[in-house]
């Protein structure tokens, strides 16, 4: 944004008593365009309800200099229109000098907005309704979103701001995934992989298998130990007393002779 340059707030309200144009034979749906420079128009929403009584509230923001604000010839055009069949008709157009609503010629910021009611012009010239404006003047470093742009809506700038945040959101989103798509590849190339914890000839698959074998074959040694240590049981007790008895029963030398 140029230095020395400033923001001017234009609030479109509302209006009063509008005149409903002839080729108009509905409900009347009127907006209104307004501008600094020709080359640079802006639009409010479409007031649906109102009819003759529309109510916008809509906030413009344009980039003036100071000498555009302290001239007592600046102002704002503004046209409102009545939505229509084939064509939309002009229902009237103002004229607002800054001057008159700001009541400020020394082209410095004013940023407590001031408002005002101004006469609406019917195309044949005679007077018929009022528009009901708001303005105000910034400093242009309180618009760092203005982006360089010499007009914009406000509403259409808080809809930018909204779809950056969006945007932000959404890349920091995808960033998160790709990084847990990262993770779950480290995680799954971890599991595929064979780590050898022998003495180097063996993989991790062999050695978990040759562990499996080892652990059956001393369950089998243990089961077989188990079933000889009851069949020990079973028949230790005559072994053990038919070797007591064959002590007992050895001949002495005397004996042997008789």
């Amino acid at each position: 944004m140029e230095e020395g340059t400033q923001i001017l707030e234009i609030n479109l309200i509302s209006a009063q008593s509008l005149k409903t144009p002839i080729a108009n034979l509905r409900r009347m749906q009127t907006y209104a365009i307004l501008w600094v420079d020709s080359s640079t128009k802006l639009r409010t929403k479409i007031d649906h309800h109102g009819d003759e009584n529309p109510t916008w509230n809509d906030k413009f923001l344009f980039r003036v200099s100071p000498e555009f604000i302290s001239r007592d010839t600046s102002g704002v055009s503004v046209e409102i229109y009545a939505v229509g069949c084939i064509k939309d008709d002009i229902v009237g157009t103002v004229r607002l000098l800054i001057s008159s609503c700001l009541n400020s010629n020394s082209g410095t910021s004013t940023a407590t907005p001031a408002f005002t009611a101004v006469q609406v012009r019917r195309p044949s010239g005679r007077f018929h309704g009022v528009l009901n404006i708001g303005a105000a003047v910034y400093s242009s470093n309180d618009f760092s979103l203005f982006n360089g742009l010499t007009a914009i809506c406000f509403r259409d700038l808080m809809q930018e701001k909204e779809n950056s945040r969006w945007r932000r959101r959404r890349r920091l989103s995808s960033v998160g995934s790709k990084r847990s798509e990262q993770l779950i590849e480290t995680v799954r190339s971890f599991e595929s992989c064979d780590f050898d914890f022998s003495d180097g000839t063996d993989s991790t698959t062999s050695s978990s298998s040759s562990v499996s074998t080892a652990l059956k074959e001393w369950n089998c040694v243990r089961t077989a130990g188990e079933m000889a240590g009851k069949n020990l049981k079973s028949d230790g007790g005559g072994l053990l007393c038919g070797l007591m008895m064959q002590k007992k029963i050895q001949l002495r030398p005397l004996d042997q002779n008789l």
